[in-house]
């Protein structure tokens, strides 16, 4: 009887004791679905080329805000000083984001290439015509930056993005190009040309993941954004003036 005991005791012991310890093929099957290092390095990897070409697509749609706006150089320039300053994300203003120091090295290429040589109007106090298009397309503009920057913190810091955040962008570069298609005229007669801008820029978001800091050519965008320290400083004296 004792005997009995003692095994129906084993017994009962044996059923308090976790599954996992008596079953390695459930073990396996456990270890078998966490991810290896190498699926995760290579989703980041595809995830940085997908965000490089996010970054090309709301280049070209910052280009052609540009243009639509070069008819009044200092609505275009307040356009871009917004793009760097109250678009991003990142407040701290003397070390902006890679995707900022990106966006403005593509104001730049097209202000000097494209609408510096046309010296256009620069109307003081005017707005170009194509203002309240570009002012309805705010949101637009601020959600792409903002979050092409939180894709790019993340990836650098080794994770991933669920996909369906890139269905998101994609589905806001959309809204953006059907805001802005209504305007097509327009941008082709200002000589905007989609293929050529973007095999002009394509190279320059081959540095968003690159750790070596992109160098400003400080005395170009002082003399791109100069128009617009004009007319600030006569803002100035005219209040001055106006409070004699």
């Amino acid at each position: 009887m004792e005997s009995m005991s003692m095994t129906h005791r084993v017994v009962r012991n044996n059923k308090r004791l976790p599954q996992s310890r008596y079953s390695p093929y459930i073990l396996g099957s456990v270890i078998d679905t966490i991810p290896y290092p190498k699926d995760t390095d290579l989703t980041n990897e595809k995830q940085k080329d997908d965000a490089e070409r996010l970054g090309v697509d709301l280049s070209l749609f910052v280009a052609e805000a540009m243009f639509l706006l070069s008819d009044d150089i200092y609505s275009m320039l307040l356009f871009c000083v917004k793009i760097i300053l109250k678009y991003t994300g990142n407040k701290e203003r003397k070390n902006p984001t890679q995707v900022v120091k990106i966006l403005i090295y593509v104001m730049l290429y097209v202000f000097e290439t494209y609408i510096k040589p046309k010296n256009g109007v620069y109307q003081a106090g005017g707005k170009s015509t194509q203002l309240e298009l570009i002012k309805s397309s705010t949101q637009h503009f601020a959600y792409l930056v903002r979050s092409l920057e939180h894709i790019v913190l993340v990836l650098e810091n080794g994770g991933s993005m669920p996909p369906i955040y890139f269905e998101h962008y994609n589905q806001e570069l959309k809204k953006l190009e059907e805001k802005l298609r209504s305007s097509k005229d327009v941008l082709e007669a200002n000589g905007f040309v989609r293929e050529a801008m973007k095999s002009n820029i394509l190279h320059l978001w081959k540095s968003l993941f690159v750790t070596l800091p992109l160098i400003y050519p400080k005395v170009r965008i002082h003399d791109m954004f100069k128009p617009l320290f004009n007319q600030a400083r006569q803002d100035v004296c005219s209040r001055l003036i106006a409070s004699l």
